[in-house]
Protein backbone atom coordinates (compact mmCIF):
# COMPACT_ATOMS: atom_id res chain seq x y z
CA UNK A 1 0.00 0.00 0.00
CA UNK A 2 2.83 2.66 0.69
CA UNK A 3 4.73 1.45 -2.23
CA UNK A 4 1.39 2.31 -4.38
CA UNK A 5 0.57 5.39 -2.51
CA UNK A 6 4.20 7.05 -3.55
CA UNK A 7 3.75 5.79 -7.08
CA UNK A 8 0.77 7.35 -7.24
CA UNK A 9 1.64 10.78 -5.70
CA UNK A 10 4.21 10.56 -8.44
CA UNK A 11 2.23 9.92 -11.07
CA UNK A 12 0.19 12.98 -9.74
CA UNK A 13 3.27 15.61 -9.68
CA UNK A 14 5.28 14.54 -12.65
CA UNK A 15 2.17 16.76 -14.76
CA UNK A 16 3.13 19.37 -12.75
CA UNK A 17 6.95 19.32 -12.59
CA UNK A 18 6.54 19.11 -16.43
CA UNK A 19 4.78 22.70 -16.58
CA UNK A 20 6.70 24.11 -14.29
CA UNK A 21 10.09 23.08 -16.81
CA UNK A 22 7.65 24.29 -19.69
CA UNK A 23 7.47 27.38 -17.59
CA UNK A 24 10.78 28.34 -16.96
CA UNK A 25 11.97 27.72 -20.31
CA UNK A 26 9.05 30.21 -21.58
CA UNK A 27 10.44 32.52 -18.87
CA UNK A 28 13.92 32.29 -19.87
CA UNK A 29 13.16 32.34 -23.77
CA UNK A 30 11.50 35.73 -22.83
CA UNK A 31 14.55 37.26 -20.94
CA UNK A 32 16.72 36.31 -24.02
CA UNK A 33 14.34 37.90 -26.55
CA UNK A 34 14.66 41.04 -24.21
CA UNK A 35 17.84 40.98 -24.04
CA UNK A 36 18.61 40.65 -27.39
CA UNK A 37 16.57 43.69 -28.19
CA UNK A 38 17.70 45.77 -26.08
CA UNK A 39 21.17 44.59 -27.58
CA UNK A 40 20.38 45.75 -30.55
CA UNK A 41 18.76 49.01 -29.42
CA UNK A 42 21.76 50.16 -28.15
CA UNK A 43 23.79 48.95 -31.32
CA UNK A 44 21.76 50.89 -33.34
CA UNK A 45 21.74 53.97 -31.58
CA UNK A 46 25.63 53.40 -31.39
CA UNK A 47 25.50 53.34 -35.09
CA UNK A 48 23.54 56.21 -35.10
CA UNK A 49 25.79 58.41 -33.52
CA UNK A 50 28.69 57.52 -34.76
CA UNK A 51 27.07 58.06 -38.53
CA UNK A 52 26.15 61.97 -36.97
CA UNK A 53 29.97 62.10 -35.84
CA UNK A 54 31.25 61.09 -39.36
CA UNK A 55 28.90 64.02 -41.11
CA UNK A 56 29.24 67.63 -41.45
CA UNK A 57 26.63 69.79 -43.83
CA UNK A 58 26.53 71.21 -46.82
CA UNK A 59 24.41 74.48 -46.77
CA UNK A 60 22.84 75.26 -50.38
CA UNK A 61 22.29 78.38 -49.90
CA UNK A 62 18.77 80.61 -49.22
CA UNK A 63 17.81 81.42 -52.56
CA UNK A 64 14.47 79.34 -53.32
CA UNK A 65 14.97 77.25 -50.01
CA UNK A 66 16.84 75.01 -51.27
CA UNK A 67 17.94 73.26 -47.81
CA UNK A 68 20.92 71.23 -46.14
CA UNK A 69 22.13 67.78 -47.02
CA UNK A 70 24.76 65.64 -44.92
CA UNK A 71 27.36 65.40 -46.29
CA UNK A 72 30.79 63.18 -45.49
CA UNK A 73 33.92 65.18 -46.52
CA UNK A 74 36.16 62.76 -44.92
CA UNK A 75 35.02 59.36 -46.50
CA UNK A 76 36.48 60.06 -50.15
CA UNK A 77 37.77 56.89 -50.86
CA UNK A 78 35.96 53.43 -52.57
CA UNK A 79 36.60 51.57 -49.06
CA UNK A 80 35.38 54.62 -46.68
CA UNK A 81 32.04 55.08 -48.33
CA UNK A 82 31.02 51.54 -49.06
CA UNK A 83 31.71 51.13 -44.68
CA UNK A 84 29.78 54.33 -44.57
CA UNK A 85 26.66 52.27 -46.93
CA UNK A 86 26.96 49.28 -44.82
CA UNK A 87 27.02 51.64 -41.67
CA UNK A 88 23.73 52.66 -43.50
CA UNK A 89 22.05 49.48 -44.09
CA UNK A 90 23.25 47.80 -40.91
CA UNK A 91 20.74 50.18 -39.46
CA UNK A 92 18.03 49.61 -42.03
CA UNK A 93 18.00 45.82 -41.43
CA UNK A 94 17.82 46.38 -37.66
CA UNK A 95 14.66 48.47 -38.18
CA UNK A 96 13.42 46.23 -40.71
CA UNK A 97 14.26 42.59 -38.41
CA UNK A 98 11.94 44.07 -35.40
CA UNK A 99 9.91 46.24 -36.51
CA UNK A 100 8.35 44.36 -40.02
CA UNK A 101 4.79 43.37 -39.02
CA UNK A 102 4.45 46.36 -36.82
CA UNK A 103 0.97 47.87 -36.77
CA UNK A 104 0.46 51.18 -38.68
CA UNK A 105 -2.35 52.14 -36.89
CA UNK A 106 -1.25 54.52 -34.56
CA UNK A 107 -0.52 58.18 -34.77
CA UNK A 108 3.25 57.69 -34.82
CA UNK A 109 2.56 55.95 -37.95
CA UNK A 110 0.15 58.33 -39.09
CA UNK A 111 2.44 61.35 -37.73
CA UNK A 112 5.20 59.79 -39.97
CA UNK A 113 3.19 59.05 -43.30
CA UNK A 114 2.04 62.54 -42.80
CA UNK A 115 5.60 64.07 -43.19
CA UNK A 116 6.91 61.75 -45.95
CA UNK A 117 3.34 62.70 -47.91
CA UNK A 118 4.19 66.74 -47.35
CA UNK A 119 7.93 66.33 -48.26
CA UNK A 120 7.40 64.13 -51.55
CA UNK A 121 4.45 66.59 -52.67
CA UNK A 122 6.85 69.32 -52.31
CA UNK A 123 4.21 71.19 -49.57
CA UNK A 124 7.33 71.08 -47.05
CA UNK A 125 10.20 69.25 -45.51
CA UNK A 126 11.48 67.33 -42.62
CA UNK A 127 14.11 68.60 -40.60
CA UNK A 128 17.66 66.62 -40.87
CA UNK A 129 17.72 64.35 -36.92
CA UNK A 130 20.89 66.30 -35.38
CA UNK A 131 22.42 66.42 -31.76
CA UNK A 132 22.49 70.03 -30.77
CA UNK A 133 20.60 72.68 -31.54
CA UNK A 134 20.84 73.33 -34.86
CA UNK A 135 18.02 73.23 -37.35
CA UNK A 136 18.73 71.59 -40.98
CA UNK A 137 15.60 71.38 -43.44
CA UNK A 138 16.15 68.44 -46.16
CA UNK A 139 16.37 69.00 -49.62
CA UNK A 140 13.39 68.87 -51.95
CA UNK A 141 12.42 65.05 -53.09
CA UNK A 142 12.75 64.25 -56.54
CA UNK A 143 12.14 67.43 -59.03
CA UNK A 144 9.47 68.84 -56.58
CA UNK A 145 11.38 72.00 -55.71
CA UNK A 146 11.43 75.21 -56.59
CA UNK A 147 14.30 76.66 -59.26
CA UNK A 148 16.40 79.74 -59.68
CA UNK A 149 14.97 81.85 -62.25
CA UNK A 150 17.58 82.27 -64.45
CA UNK A 151 16.88 85.70 -65.72
CA UNK A 152 16.26 87.52 -62.66
CA UNK A 153 16.53 87.16 -58.63
CA UNK A 154 12.89 85.23 -58.18
CA UNK A 155 12.13 81.57 -57.99
CA UNK A 156 10.55 79.58 -60.72
CA UNK A 157 8.26 76.74 -59.66
CA UNK A 158 8.93 73.23 -60.68
CA UNK A 159 8.43 72.41 -64.06
CA UNK A 160 6.64 68.90 -62.78
CA UNK A 161 4.54 69.78 -60.63
CA UNK A 162 1.14 69.56 -61.29
CA UNK A 163 -2.12 71.04 -59.05
CA UNK A 164 -2.31 67.49 -57.81
CA UNK A 165 -0.18 65.15 -56.24
CA UNK A 166 -1.40 61.25 -56.39
CA UNK A 167 -0.03 58.83 -53.69
CA UNK A 168 -0.87 54.58 -53.28
CA UNK A 169 -0.57 53.71 -49.19
CA UNK A 170 -1.09 49.99 -49.21
CA UNK A 171 -0.78 50.13 -45.59
CA UNK A 172 -3.53 52.47 -44.57
CA UNK A 173 -7.19 53.05 -44.49
CA UNK A 174 -6.69 56.86 -43.97
CA UNK A 175 -3.97 59.95 -43.69
CA UNK A 176 -3.93 63.44 -42.29
CA UNK A 177 -3.55 65.32 -45.75
CA UNK A 178 -0.80 68.15 -45.45
CA UNK A 179 -2.79 71.65 -45.68
CA UNK A 180 -1.79 73.73 -48.84
CA UNK A 181 -3.42 75.45 -51.43
CA UNK A 182 -1.25 73.78 -53.89
CA UNK A 183 -0.73 71.44 -54.53
CA UNK A 184 -3.42 69.28 -53.46
CA UNK A 185 -2.75 65.39 -52.18
CA UNK A 186 -5.04 62.88 -53.42
CA UNK A 187 -4.18 59.75 -51.50
CA UNK A 188 -5.97 55.88 -52.63
CA UNK A 189 -5.44 53.16 -49.64
CA UNK A 190 -4.97 49.76 -49.11
CA UNK A 191 -3.73 46.68 -50.98
CA UNK A 192 -6.15 47.59 -53.98
CA UNK A 193 -5.39 51.51 -54.24
CA UNK A 194 -3.40 51.29 -57.00
CA UNK A 195 -5.62 49.59 -59.55
CA UNK A 196 -8.27 52.05 -58.56
CA UNK A 197 -5.98 54.91 -59.00
CA UNK A 198 -5.71 53.46 -62.62
CA UNK A 199 -9.08 53.12 -63.22
CA UNK A 200 -10.40 56.50 -62.39
CA UNK A 201 -7.28 58.11 -64.27
CA UNK A 202 -7.79 56.06 -67.32
CA UNK A 203 -11.76 56.75 -66.88
CA UNK A 204 -10.87 60.41 -66.31
CA UNK A 205 -8.05 61.17 -68.54
CA UNK A 206 -6.47 58.09 -70.45
CA UNK A 207 -10.20 57.25 -72.54
CA UNK A 208 -10.25 60.58 -73.86
CA UNK A 209 -6.16 61.36 -74.13
CA UNK A 210 -4.69 57.91 -74.23
CA UNK A 211 -0.89 59.09 -75.05
CA UNK A 212 -1.73 61.11 -71.48
CA UNK A 213 0.62 59.84 -68.35
CA UNK A 214 -0.07 59.06 -64.81
CA UNK A 215 2.60 59.62 -62.51
CA UNK A 216 2.00 58.89 -59.10
CA UNK A 217 4.11 58.18 -55.59
CA UNK A 218 3.81 54.47 -53.37
CA UNK A 219 4.08 55.23 -49.90
CA UNK A 220 5.53 50.94 -48.83
CA UNK A 221 7.06 49.71 -47.38
CA UNK A 222 6.64 51.42 -44.15
CA UNK A 223 8.46 49.69 -40.93
CA UNK A 224 8.52 51.06 -37.33
CA UNK A 225 10.76 50.05 -34.81
CA UNK A 226 10.93 52.10 -31.73
CA UNK A 227 11.79 55.26 -32.27
CA UNK A 228 13.41 54.47 -35.95
CA UNK A 229 11.34 54.02 -39.22
CA UNK A 230 12.11 52.67 -42.80
CA UNK A 231 10.04 54.27 -45.34
CA UNK A 232 10.49 53.32 -49.29
CA UNK A 233 8.82 55.58 -51.67
CA UNK A 234 8.53 54.40 -55.39
CA UNK A 235 7.11 57.14 -58.12
CA UNK A 236 5.74 55.07 -60.80
CA UNK A 237 5.24 56.17 -64.56
CA UNK A 238 2.24 55.13 -66.46
CA UNK A 239 0.54 55.08 -69.50
CA UNK A 240 -2.94 53.08 -70.32
CA UNK A 241 -1.84 50.60 -66.95
CA UNK A 242 1.87 50.26 -68.88
CA UNK A 243 4.99 51.54 -67.60
CA UNK A 244 6.58 54.28 -70.12
CA UNK A 245 10.24 54.62 -70.65
CA UNK A 246 11.76 53.13 -67.31
CA UNK A 247 8.45 53.25 -65.88
CA UNK A 248 9.58 55.29 -62.57
CA UNK A 249 10.22 58.75 -61.49
CA UNK A 250 12.64 57.63 -59.30
CA UNK A 251 12.80 56.76 -55.58
CA UNK A 252 14.24 56.58 -52.42
CA UNK A 253 14.40 54.58 -49.04
CA UNK A 254 14.57 56.90 -45.96
CA UNK A 255 15.80 56.28 -42.70
CA UNK A 256 13.80 58.76 -39.77
CA UNK A 257 13.85 59.24 -36.02
CA UNK A 258 11.55 60.16 -33.95
CA UNK A 259 12.30 63.35 -31.30
CA UNK A 260 9.45 64.55 -29.04
CA UNK A 261 6.84 63.56 -31.36
CA UNK A 262 8.79 65.26 -34.21
CA UNK A 263 9.99 63.01 -37.46
CA UNK A 264 13.34 63.57 -38.22
CA UNK A 265 15.19 62.59 -41.39
CA UNK A 266 18.37 60.79 -40.60
CA UNK A 267 19.62 59.33 -43.80
CA UNK A 268 18.84 58.82 -47.46
CA UNK A 269 19.46 55.48 -47.13
CA UNK A 270 19.51 55.13 -51.47
CA UNK A 271 17.80 56.59 -53.92
CA UNK A 272 17.58 56.23 -58.13
CA UNK A 273 16.34 58.18 -60.96
CA UNK A 274 13.91 58.08 -63.56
Amino acid sequence: MTVKAWVLAGLLVAPFAQIGAQTDSTVATAAYLAAETRSYAQRLNTLRREYLARSAWADLGDRCNPGSLRVFPKDTTPDLQKALQAMVERMEQTIVLYGAGSVLATPEARALLRVVVGWEAGIDRPRWDEDGTGVHRAVATGLTGDVPDPTKPGCLPSPVMGDTVTFVVPGFAEMDFPKAPRPRVKAYFGPEGQRRARDEFFTAVGAKNPSADLSYIVVAPMVIWRDYAVVGVNRPRERGGIAVGSGSNGGAAYLLRRVGGEWRLLSIVRSWGA
